[in-house]
């Protein structure tokens, strides 16, 4: 059966409609930080998109106004910032910055199915190098449920890539964050089964972007790119 690989970005932007910028009144700084968006991680998507040549769906409104990896019935769906609001207008936000891009990506994953292909979807996200003070150890992350088979032979096909092409890039399964955790890919897993299915989320270390050398960020891309194309190919 053949394997589709579709790219999706959660958390490409920070993005706020004007009619809700006054929510931000003040506290403007906390949407140009790791709270309201994944630094790097668009980059990143595309680049792999253009290589590779392979769909890819993003949003880029803030996850400050909506979290878009997160599950409807999350109580994280609305942040400290949207939370109090009626529940009319989080009603509107819903439908309109926040359906839209997960439905598109659901039916995407229900086409290819239904024309009898297997979905292999990639969630690109960055995560902040030092959170409340700690130091994550992980460069790249591989977030996946390792009750299925298929995302867990992938996993050890993408880490054995990433090793192959650089032995001391430090390549964690799940870390920084449990891949069960809610997130797009966990929301679809209930959706799909193993065999018409498989979601990861790549977690990718911000340090690569933030640290202003060029060539590191690029090596990380090819390094990243690669990997994936290794995998589709098997």
């Amino acid at each position: 059966m053949p394997t589709i690989c579709l790219l999706t970005c959660e958390h490409a932007g920070f993005e706020v409609p004007a009619e809700y910028a006054s929510l931000f009144k003040g506290k403007e700084e906390v949407l140009y930080s790791h709270k309201a968006i994944d630094f790097g991680a668009l980059r990143l998507a595309r680049h792999m998109a253009q290589t590779l040549a392979l769909p890819l769906y993003y949003t880029t409104y803030s996850r400050l106004l909506i979290e878009a990896n997160r599950s409807p019935d999350s109580e994280e769906l609305f942040s400290e910032f949207t939370k109090k609001l009626p529940n009319t207008e989080k009603q509107r936000i819903l439908e309109t910055y926040y359906a839209p891009h997960r439905a598109e990506v659901e039916r995407k994953i229900r086409d290819e199915i239904a024309a009898g292909n297997q979905v292999l979807h990639l969630a690109v996200h960055t995560f902040t190098p030092v959170l409340e003070g700690k130091v994550r150890e992980a460069e790249i992350g591989l977030l996946f449920d390792p009750a299925r088979a298929r995302e867990e032979a992938y996993a050890h096909q993408l880490k054995a890539e990433l090793h192959r092409q650089n032995p001391a890039r430090q390549v964690f399964y799940n870390s920084p964050y449990p891949g069960v955790d809610d997130g797009f890919p966990t929301y679809l897993r209930q959706k799909f089964s193993d065999a018409q299915y498989a979601g990861f989320e790549l977690e990718i270390n911000q340090k690569f972007f933030l640290n202003g050398e060029a060539s590191v960020w690029q090596q990380l891309l090819d390094e990243m790119t690669s990997a994936v194309k290794a995998v589709l190919k098997t």
